[in-house]
């Protein structure tokens, strides 16, 4: 075995002209999209071993930090901050004002239908099932006022 390898190192460096450099310096060349492939410690260690030379340092160690515009950017367009708001974001960040304070903890918009203009309503007990048939108006006209949810048009409270 240990014919073989020298055999291959001293061809590979007599054969240098045939092959690329990167070969024998594990050297990476980040303007091209096939270089960039992920290689592991074991693969590098395998390679480094096989032609005795030193292990290579990571090439993805190698790469330049993001700067603080680049994080935040980046962050914002993960969170989906600063782009348009859902009907059921805004229902639920205003419910407290929709339905007032002593309701809001005992119901919640359930699913909200664009089609035929209907949100459904979970309520945790029947007493305030009734409670809230009896604002039925008032809540919806207090959705219509709402960016976005002017299309709401009918509750389904249970």
């Amino acid at each position: 075995m240990e014919f073989k390898r020298k055999f291959y190192k001293q061809h590979i460096l007599s054969s240098t002209n045939d092959r690329p450099k990167e070969v024998l310096s594990f050297q990476f060349d980040r303007t091209h999209p096939n270089s960039l492939r992920k290689s592991s410690y074991k693969e590098r260690a395998l390679i480094a071993d096989f032609l005795e030379v030193p292990v290579p340092e990571d090439p993805a160690k190698q790469s330049h930090p993001l700067s603080m515009k680049q994080v935040v950017e980046k962050a914002w367009a993960n969170w989906g901050i600063d782009q348009e708001k859902s009907p059921e974001q805004v229902l639920s960040e205003n419910w407290q004002k929709i339905v007032g304070r002593k309701f809001a903890g005992k119901c919640a918009p359930e699913r909200l239908t664009e089609n035929t203009g209907t949100l459904f309503i979970k309520t945790a007990s029947g007493p305030i099932k009734q409670e809230l048939g009896f604002e039925k108006k008032q809540i919806i006209e207090r959705i219509q006022t709402l960016e976005g949810c002017s299309f709401v048009k009918e509750l389904k409270i249970s």
